[in-house]
């Protein structure tokens, strides 16, 4: 190994260093996020009880993450009417918060499980597919992007489908290349039945992808028309060869989902299908800091835009750059697959979040590996010098919006703190910082709040004592039981999404905290309000009391707006 290549593996295995550093801080300080009880209670079921999917997700990934729950034992709840009704998200709050293991153990072992597995995959098939393509430097490089990147330091530390159906994607791609390189047209001498192995463990990885997301049913033909367009660059695959690769494919990636579903491929089938549909109704959603009732064509593109790091875009854009220029046409490899996902991801009405378009994500460090690389190699001194100024930047916005990763938005956003103008949901408003709310309040004493919260996460869990207003969540959030016209404080916990009234039919319903200064942000998602002197802004908020028919709560509130003015 040269001197280069030790430098560059030294720095991959710091930037992987950091990497579980910073995933674990995230999971420390994270309470769950809004389907996390859901998925985490799924998984748990297909193990313990059979039941092989929820009605919205396929079972794989979920059930991985739960995996080292089988050691823990908890309970099942298989009696609870929950269960039996389908009433996913009251059956997970029982699940997570009423079972014998607490609650944080049981959410943070899946968690730290997840993470470490889809970490480990994704390095393992990013740097395959990239030393493929460009060689060693390029796969250090990489990993080491990789390991910088706030996406995956926070959705691959999450129970969710999103990481799996990613990590999958990417491990099916980096199979299917290493056939299309590896076949006789291309290396000659090579073992045909080995070189059809990997055709074969493309299928199995593709059926791992459909198996664990459901928009993961374009990767079997996606590979096929990769095939397609990379042999003639390489030479040529001749056609029965490629209709057995084709067929394996197929077959494997068939047979993969129906052992995953075990054997009740219906299963899988009726769920695409029940998505499919949900897709195409659509939501509304927000970006750029307006409201759209069906969503917009360009939101996953500005998503990508404001929550990948400059650097990143820089080296992405100069690897596609080095791609095109240098022999073996790699372009294929590296941009087909995910302008294929991103540009699928234009049809799509549901909007919540760049987790939608997380298996673009490796793709973007694949391509600033290679970018890297050919810098370095090229010695092209302006563009490193513009990568250095930019790679400074991208470490200090992660030092700033550390360990709060999800809630990250690059330079061109203006950072975390100006992210909640910008987009919302799984982007930085998941519920996830109660957990750092509740550990303010207590350093206060632990005064009561009024809380307008967006999540499925228990308040009181964390000891928090609340008063509910405008909540938004699956469950039932009822509060602990504080008197409003006994608090001394009259402090107002607001959701990011709800201060923007993302959910709300009444877009402006916390308007007017707009103009007022927060005296806390917790994880830049929720935002504490000091409302105990200020007399318009009680009113306000006793306005919103009267609204809901809480005419004792208002009263209170206008008595002590009143007193301000005497």
């Amino acid at each position: 190994m040269d001197n280069e290549n030790k430098t560059l593996t030294a720095l991959t295995a710091a930037a992987l260093a950091f990497h579980l550093f910073a995933g674990v801080s995230f999971i420390r300080s994270a309470a769950p996020t809004y389907d996390e009880p859901v998925h985490l209670a799924g998984g748990y079921c297909g193990w313990a009880a059979g039941q092989v999917s929820t009605p919205d997700h396929p079972p794989l990934a979920q059930m991985l993450s739960a995996l080292p729950l089988l050691a823990l034992r908890p309970g099942t709840f298989a009696a609870s009417p929950f269960f039996a009704k389908e009433m996913t998200y009251e059956y997970a709050d029982i699940f997570l918060y009423e079972n014998s293991v607490p609650a944080g153990r049981l959410l943070n072992t899946a968690r730290l499980f997840g993470f470490l597995l889809w970490t480990a995959l994704s390095v393992l098939f990013l740097y395959k597919l990239a030393f493929r393509l460009a060689g060693a430097p390029a796969a250090l490089l990489s990993v080491a992007v990789f390991s910088f990147m706030p996406v995956f330091l926070s959705n691959n530390a999450l129970v969710t489908t999103d990481a799996g159906g990613a990590v999958f994607f990417l491990g099916a791609v980096a199979a299917a290349c290493r056939f299309s390189r590896s076949s006789p047209a291309a290396a000659p001498g090579g073992s045909a039945r080995r070189e059809l192995g990997w055709a074969a463990l493309a299928g199995v990885l593709s059926g791992l992808a459909m198996a664990s997301k459901f928009s993961m049913f374009i990767l079997p033909p996606l590979i096929a028309a990769l095939w397609l367009l990379d042999g003639p660059l390489q030479g040529g695959i001749k056609r029965g060869r490629l209709l057995t690769a084709c067929g394996l494919l197929l077959a494997a990636a068939a047979l993969t989902v129906v052992v995953v579903y075990r054997f009740h491929p219906g299963l899988y089938f009726s769920g695409l299908s029940a998505t499919l549909g949900r897709l195409s109704e659509g939501r509304s959603s927000f970006a750029w800091g307006n409201y759209y009732p069906a969503g917009v064509w360009w939101y996953f593109p500005f998503a990508f835009a404001v929550k990948t790091p400059l650097a990143v875009m820089f080296l992405g854009l100069a690897g596609l750059f080095a791609c095109f220029r240098l022999p073996g046409r790699n372009w294929v490899w590296v941009l087909v697959p995910p302008a294929v996902y991103f540009a699928a991801s234009f049809f799509s009405k549901v909007q919540l979040g760049c987790r939608h378009i997380l298996p673009v994500m490796p793709f973007a460090a694949l391509a600033a590996g290679i970018g890297a690389a050919w810098i370095i190699k090229a010695r092209r001194y302006l563009p490193a010098a513009a990568a250095a100024v930019l790679v400074l930047s991208w470490g200090w916005l992660l030092l700033r919006t550390h360990p709060y990763y999800l809630a990250y938005f690059n330079e061109l956003a203006g950072g975390p703190a100006n992210g909640s103008k910008l987009l919302a949901d799984s982007n930085l408003d998941w519920g996830q910082d109660i957990k750092t709310a509740a550990a303010w309040l207590k350093g206060r004493g632990n005064p009561p709040v009024i809380l307008s919260y967006f999540g499925t996460a228990r308040p009181e869990s964390y000891g928090i004592k609340y008063v509910p207003l405008e909540i938004i969540s699956n469950i039932a959030l009822t509060g602990t039981g504080v008197d409003v016209c006994g608090m001394k404080e009259a402090l107002l916990a607001v959701s990011a999404g709800n201060l923007q009234g993302i959910n709300y039919t009444d877009k402006r319903t916390f308007f007017w905290l707009k103009s007022r200064k927060p005296v806390f942000s917790a994880g830049y998602s929720i935002f504490i309000y000091d409302l105990s002197s200020d007399k318009e802004g009680l009113e306000d908020l006793a306005a919103l009391f009267a609204s809901e028919g809480r005419e004792p709560e208002a009263n209170c509130l206008y008595a002590r707006a009143a007193a301000l003015s005497r």
